[in-house]
């Protein structure tokens, strides 16, 4: 039985955090019903003062913001002495889920369709950046979290920027306390991570390591400690994709790479000018990359998902003694876990937030669907028309796309004369020579250290000090590296080209051995040796 809440019904709990709690919800409306995503917060955060006060100006904020490419707030209002915010309900998958799923059956995304989401990410990034209140005035908006968790891919083939938790404009009165970093560690760009103030082009960095780790597979800036990842953000050493895909078309690095500069002044002046880079390399080459195709290949990735959730009296609904105010537990880096699956096998489309607290660590508040278990009891309601006709529809901020002849006519091979030999013309076929095997490419892999500066040996060969770079060739075997620095413990490591970009290596401190103070005397008297006079 479903829990009524004001004018919501509560159908499903997503998710829990440090803040909140995450639900599907029915919102009855006048004339109208459709289905939304409902934050509540939880009461003794309500009591504190100094967060109620940023989680409303954060809201009212993010609030003003209206574009395809954004999650959208639809209310923001206090009920039975709890605040809560409303917002849309997107049925699709975050980016990282999406990557790891589509790999999982062998179906990685294109790269037409990593452009297309990328693009559109950059769409809705530069319209926060530019926009203004109400007085026309410059918000200077900064997303500050862009994170492959925080792009959302709707069966549609529509993109959003979600969870703007930690996103600060010039006229926010709350400033963060000099030396407190916010944000995903792996994800932030150098100056974010030196403390330096950011602008739109952080996000922009930002958004060039989602693509990056899209386009390789690889994750660019993670080490084995957050102090370890901050200094590899910190270093700023990326390799092409190209090096870790050779498949990728040419040109393609260069597109990134200046987005991924290390350097505010080095990337694109801002979003707009890396969408209309990307959106100019998928015309050039006529790479299949419109929406139309992204929602044609998640249709074929996720159709049985796409069919459970089409069902609306599927969707679970809460025990009629559900208790509003339990938390469940949170991982290390306060990501909501998720138990379920089917239209929660994930969790939620997420939603945007104020900052999280403690302040070194973002919570992506996620919001997507939650699986169904055992179906509802038959009961007569008036919104399964608006879901079984596409929650875009009910939505009414996004659109749904119908694939229509994406199959491009392939024009016949031409006509080849083919030439006999005598051999051949008796039946027998000369063996065909054996092709010469391609040479693999060599990767570089980075090799770094916490404290950096140890000196790196291969095979008892000394290569530098960390930082170093590595030539390894794909397919041949690991080889042992052993990095060594004065007053710390020696470490080996097998490594190969498949770790690359990056190794980063924790040195522990070597022991103090225990100093002998106490010396025995000279056993003089035994020789007979007089001492003094």
């Amino acid at each position: 039985m479903a829990v009524a809440f004001g004018k919501y019904e509560l159908l499903k709990k997503i998710a829990s955090g440090g803040m909140g709690q995450v639900f599907l919800a029915q919102e009855h409306g006048t004339g109208f019903e459709r289905l939304v995503v409902l934050k509540l917060i939880l009461p003794h955060l309500a009591e504190d003062e100094e967060f109620l006060d940023m989680f409303l100006e954060e809201a009212r904020l993010v609030a003003r913001l209206s574009h395809p490419n954004l999650i959208t707030i639809l209310d923001l209002t206090e009920i039975e002495g709890r605040h809560c915010l409303a917002m849309e309900y997107v049925q699709g998958e975050d980016v990282r889920r999406l990557d790891r799923f589509a790999r999982k059956q062998e179906k990685p995304l294109p790269v037409g369709l990593v452009i297309r989401i990328i693009a559109d990410a950059a769409a809705g990034l530069s319209y926060a950046h530019g926009a203004r209140d109400g007085q026309g005035q410059p918000l200077q908006l900064v997303h500050r979290d862009v994170s492959p968790q925080n792009v959302l891919v709707g069966f549609d083939g529509g993109v959003k920027v979600i969870d703007f938790g930690v996103a600060k404009a010039a006229t926010s009165g709350q400033q963060t306390a000099t030396g407190v970093l916010k944000g995903k560690y792996p994800y932030m760009s150098p100056e974010q991570a030196n403390g330096q103030p950011v602008d739109g082009r952080s996000d922009q960095f930002a958004l060039g390591v989602v693509m990056w780790e899209l386009l390789t597979g690889k994750r660019l800036f993670k080490g084995d400690t957050d102090l370890m990842t901050l200094r590899l953000v910190r270093d700023c050493q990326i390799p092409p994709p190209s090096q870790l895909n050779p498949k990728l078309p040419p040109g393609l690095d260069e597109v990134l790479l200046k987005a991924l500069a290390p350097t505010a002044e080095g990337r694109y002046p801002d979003c707009a000018a890396f969408r209309l880079a990307l959106e100019d390399y998928a015309l050039n080459l006529r790479l299949p990359s419109s929406s139309a195709h992204l929602a044609a290949y998640l249709r074929g990735l996720y159709a049985e998902r796409i069919a459970t959730e089409s069902d609306p009296s599927k969707l679970d609904q809460l025990a009629e003694d559900a208790d509003l105010d339990s938390q469940s537990n949170s991982s290390r880096n306060g990501m909501p876990t998720s138990g379920a699956r089917g239209l929660a096998s994930s969790r939620a489309s997420k939603l945007v937030g104020p900052p999280s607290r403690p302040p070194t660590r973002v919570e992506p508040e996620a919001t997507r669907g939650t699986a169904a278990l055992a179906p509802v009891a038959p009961k007569r309601r008036t919104w399964l028309p608006y879901v079984a006709g596409g929650v875009a529809l009910m939505l009414g901020g996004a659109a749904v796309v119908w694939l229509r002849g994406t199959q491009t006519a392939v024009p016949p091979p031409p006509v080849a004369t083919v030439t006999r030999t005598p051999e051949e013309a008796q039946g027998h076929t000369p063996p065909e020579a054996p092709a010469r095997p391609t040479p693999a490419q060599p990767v570089r892999l980075m090799v770094t250290s916490e404290p950096p500066g140890a000196t790196v040996q291969v095979g008892g060969e000394e290569r530098g000090t960390t930082p170093v770079a590595l030539p390894l060739v794909p397919g041949e075997p690991s080889v042992a590296v052993t990095l060594a620095l004065n007053g710390y413990e020696p470490v080996t490591r097998q490594v190969s080209a498949a770790d690359a970009p990056t190794v980063a290596v924790a040195l522990q401190r070597r022991a103090a051995r225990p100093s002998n103070t106490s010396k025995k005397p000279p056993p003089t008297s035994s020789l007979g040796i007089k001492t003094g006079r």
